[in-house]
């Protein structure tokens, strides 16, 4: 069942990526944690005034996604990294030492000018992975970003505790830009079979189907069930008088988000993206009946066994319906929905928990999860629909 994971490995051009991305992401995962530090502690002002901060890096890198994807379809890799390479590590070289209202500044334009790593990492692993493990190639990387997520905030935490937050985010953005530069310097295909300067350009409108918007739509919905998860999971763990558990319900979270995509990856046929979101929702709203914390642990991981999995079906079918031309605009605007679903979780879902306590954050977050899961059915004509579509023209 495994032996799928055998054959991506021995892809060299997968090994390069996702050890040159291991210095680059691991770091900008630590980046947000440590960005709020400096805020609250450093700067001394309250939470409310990081989670600022920390909106106007997001939106900035959200808007910035798409467009930095279409410079990648039309000018290659490395014209679309350099200027990143340049301008980051100015910004965040000074940005430490601004007031709080110069660093939103600072962050807005740190923000615009982030490497798009993520989108970039996967439009790599698609050109290089031969075509019948392409899937387990995408959950291969999906579980190496959960572990991510699990080593970079901690280690983050560590060096702030160690040497302070500003040398912290300095060093973060020298380790990211030191990975950007490897990419730049090595340079991989972002496309198999089309030479990179000889883009064949299609219109959106040809590409932006139904589907692709389904897709689209499932992603953001993806974005908000985890974020409005998350931000249950501490008035959870509040009523329940257990806030120094948060961490490790987290990382159990994501081992079961781990867990998914090693067993997705090795399944023997992918799985459409709007099951994934209702297994993702449908084990989601099990939470608000939890009624001790070893109950919320259980079923937590039951709902992230679904994450992984989600995130790899979104990226493999939209790889499947749009040309490879536009890939890394596609690849932007997957990034961007699920930015923009990131930062809608927390203060809807955060309405809800003011209003009506720690439980209806769960059902909330879990019902959207099931609306747009059934919206995404109905637009895209269910799971039959998704057999017989065809690529459009371009596609692999």
């Amino acid at each position: 069942m495994f032996g799928r994971y055998g054959a991506v490995l021995r892809v060299p051009a997968f090994r390069r990526a996702e050890l040159i991305s291991l210095l680059a992401r691991l770091p900008q995962y630590g980046f947000g944690v440590t960005l709020t530090l400096h805020v609250v502690t450093t700067l001394g002002m309250s939470y409310t005034a990081a989670g600022g901060v920390a909106a106007v890096y997001t939106v900035a890198a959200a808007i910035a996604a798409p467009w930095r994807g279409r410079l990648l379809d039309r000018q290659g890799l490395r014209r679309t990294v350099v200027p990143s390479l340049v301008v980051v590590p100015l910004v965040w070289g000074v940005a430490p030492f601004l007031p709080y209202w110069l660093l939103i500044i600072a962050c807005a334009v740190g923000g615009l000018f982030s490497l798009p790593l993520f989108s970039l990492i996967r439009q790599i692993i698609v050109a290089a992975a031969p075509e019948g493990v392409r899937r387990t190639a995408l959950s291969l990387d999906s579980v190496i970003v959960e572990l991510n997520f699990m080593v970079g905030p901690l280690l983050a935490i560590v060096a702030v505790t160690t040497f302070g937050t500003r040398p912290t985010l300095i060093a973060l953005t020298v380790l990211t830009s030191l990975g950007g530069a490897l990419l730049a310097i090595v340079n991989p295909p972002l496309v198999a079979g089309i030479q990179e300067g000889e883009p064949v350009l299609v219109a959106r409108r040809q590409w932006l189907t139904p589907a692709v918007v389904g897709v689209y739509s499932a992603v953001l919905a993806a974005g908000i069930v985890l974020a409005g998860t998350e931000v249950s999971l501490v008035a959870a763990l509040r009523t329940f008088r257990h806030t120094e558990l948060l961490g490790l319900v987290i990382t159990v979270w994501s081992a079961g988000s781990a867990v998914g995509g090693l067993i997705y990856g090795a399944w023997h046929r992918s799985i459409p993206s709007a099951v994934l979101l209702t297994g993702l929702a449908v084990f989601t709203l099990p939470v608000a009946f939890a009624t001790s914390v070893p109950g919320v642990f259980l079923i937590v991981a039951a709902s992230g066994f679904f994450c992984a999995p989600l995130i790899s079906a979104t990226v493999d079918e939209l790889n499947g319906r749009v040309p490879e031309s536009v890939r890394g605009e596609a690849m932007g605007w997957h990034g961007s929905a699920l930015t923009a679903g990131s930062s809608l979780g927390p203060p809807v879902v955060g309405m809800v928990l003011d209003a009506f306590g720690w439980q209806a954050g769960f059902v909330t977050a879990g019902g959207v999860g099931l609306a747009v899961a059934a919206l995404v059915v109905l637009v895209t004509g269910g799971r039959a629909r998704l057999r017989r579509e065809r690529p459009v023209e371009g596609t692999l």
